[in-house]
């Protein structure tokens, strides 16, 4: 029910992403590993277009969830993942993005790559990306090392 008002609201347009922001965030609510699995079968029946309307509405902190359980990513939706900033308040700015990138990397590594030179090629690349990427891609190179020279531990 509640994926069909969102749905219904971005056809309409008449609500603004930010009024639909808190509508996502209830509906993407922690209830364990089932609630993901549902929101992934609810997500399997929406158009690109719509998810990616979704992924540019919802906040920073679940858009990691959100993309994880969409079936099939393309580029433009990982894009909107991997352009998200957080908000000015955080703490921990570097763990959240490093989250987003996260989730577009455990759906491909190819994926990441495409949208990340997309970022960079385009105007929309905000201030905090190109050294976010490289930070990440340095963090993914030592896992490799690491998982190399220690094959039975665990990362």
């Amino acid at each position: 029910m509640q994926l069909r008002w969102l749905e219904s609201a971005f056809r309409k347009g008449s609500l603004a992403p930010d009024e639909i922001m808190p509508y996502i965030k209830l509906f993407m609510a922690p209830d364990g590993e089932g609630n993901l699995a549902r929101v992934r079968g609810l997500l399997h029946s929406l158009s690109g277009d719509t998810i990616e309307k979704m992924l540019g509405a919802a906040d920073i902190y679940d858009v990691p969830d959100l993309f994880r359980c969409v079936a099939e990513p393309t580029v433009s939706q990982a894009v909107i993942a991997i352009i998200k900033a957080p908000p000015p308040y955080e703490k921990t700015p570097e763990m959240v993005v490093d989250k987003v990138f996260q989730a577009v990397y455990d759906c491909s590594e190819e994926l990441l790559a495409q949208a990340a030179k997309m970022v960079a090629g385009g105007g929309v690349r905000p201030a905090h990306f190109q050294e976010a990427y490289e930070r990440f891609k340095e963090i993914k190179e030592d896992e490799k090392l690491l998982s190399a020279l220690y094959p039975k531990a665990i990362l």
